[in-house]
């Protein structure tokens, strides 16, 4: 078993990955530290903790493993809508919320932005100019982060981040690039970047990573289920979708056979056999892409109110403004993940995001590379995780 050495770098940052079936990202799982214990306080980097049943003996009372490797940290950074490539650094607009004129409790207040404050990356994070595209998300109940603002106005600061038309943003690679960052630039910023191990170093592309057989078989037409992790919320919503193995891994392979969600998504957190809370989800099928294909909304809020209506613990609306609400009541943002957390910027740490997926009728038998993409709204950022698996009859 080798290791790394890794240095703890204070960022801000959105990271998520699948965790089931196991991605090929998770290729650094068997070195240290991940293949050791999660610290008590979770840091972020290079961490992806989620929950697994296989860890109560070594996790007891949390079952959180590290067996994902840096799986959370392949990416695509600086993508907008329309544009033809991601610059591999821009994060996406950072604003300043403050309380509306006559209301200066912050525990309770609406909020606004300051008024004349710097923007970093915005004040809409023109990545790619008049070449950008115009938001098709536009209803609040489908957005995520500032959701107060009026679709297309000043103040609509992530009117041009890819979840706000998804599918319709370019990534580096569909299946991240590590650190988010394009080949040869190196480490960037607010955790775009990568702990180079003996596998995988900063800018390889996940394209490129090996086959990495999971035993996972599904039959075709069957609905099967599909989980993910986050570690670092940025909004936005997801979709997943397959390739044949052997094609090249790129968004015109994965856009032809994308797969529509079924059923109610549930939250898990422990693990398999685990507690698990069903709740509706939120799905979008008008304006994305390709053409109807249906992404799910991240479910978990980075601002939200707690049941008495003040703002939740850890709340992040000074950042991010109005948010929506959670699908259960918690005691806000948990950095053990010792409780049943379904709010925070930074994790749950201890729970996943579960769908059940279908698998098309008249998809040939064979191997495939299921791709999840995660396009967010409060950062011009793509998570991606790839996975193999094989359709049988």
């Amino acid at each position: 078993m080798s290791s790394v050495v890794v240095a703890t770098v204070a960022a801000v940052l959105g990271h998520g990955a699948v965790t089931y079936p196991p991605p090929r990202n998770a290729i650094d799982s068997n070195q240290l530290p991940w293949s050791g214990s999660i610290p008590q306080r979770v840091p972020f980097e290079p961490w992806c903790p989620y929950p697994s049943a296989d860890a109560a003996a070594s996790d007891p009372g949390r079952n959180i493993t590290g067996k994902n490797g840096q799986a959370c940290f392949w990416f695509s950074n600086g993508c907008a809508n329309g544009c033809d490539t991601c610059d591999g650094n821009t994060r996406g607009p950072i604003p300043h919320f403050q309380c509306k004129d006559g209301t200066g409790n912050s525990s309770v207040c609406d909020v606004e932005p300051v008024p004349g404050a710097k923007i970093e990356f915005g004040p809409k994070a023109n990545v790619c100019g008049a070449k950008q595209l115009n938001a098709t998300v536009c209803d609040p109940k489908q957005r995520t982060v500032n959701t107060g603002a009026e679709c297309g106005a000043a103040d609509d600061f992530f009117f041009y981040s890819p979840w706000r038309r998804p599918g319709s943003s370019p990534v580096i690679d569909s299946c991240g690039t590590a650190g988010g960052r394009l080949p040869g630039q190196g480490d960037g910023g607010f955790g775009a970047s990568y702990v180079n191990t003996t596998h995988a170093k900063v800018g390889d592309l996940g394209s490129q990573l090996p086959h990495m057989p999971t035993g996972v078989e599904w039959k075709a037409g069957s609905v099967v289920e599909v989980a993910w992790a986050l570690q670092a919320n940025h909004g936005g919503g997801y979709s997943y979708r397959l390739c044949p193995l052997g094609e090249e891994l790129n968004e015109e392979c994965f856009k032809k056979i994308p797969l529509n969600f079924v059923g109610q998504s549930a939250l898990r957190w422990g693990g398999v056999d685990g507690t698990t809370l069903n709740f509706d989800a939120v799905y979008v099928t008008e304006g994305t892409s390709p053409e109807g294909s249906m992404w799910a909304k991240n479910p978990v809020p980075r601002a939200w109110r707690d049941q008495h209506g003040a703002w939740g613990s850890g709340s992040n609306q000074m950042q991010t403004g109005e948010g929506f609400q959670p699908v259960c009541v918690d005691h806000g943002i948990d950095p053990y993940g010792t409780t049943r957390s379904c709010t925070s910027e930074w994790g749950p740490y201890n729970m996943e995001i579960v769908d059940k997926v279908q698998i098309p009728a008249d998809l040939k038998p064979g191997s495939y590379v299921l791709g999840w993409r995660w396009d967010c709204e409060e950062s011009n950022q793509i998570w991606q995780s790839c996975s193999d698996i094989s359709v049988v009859v």
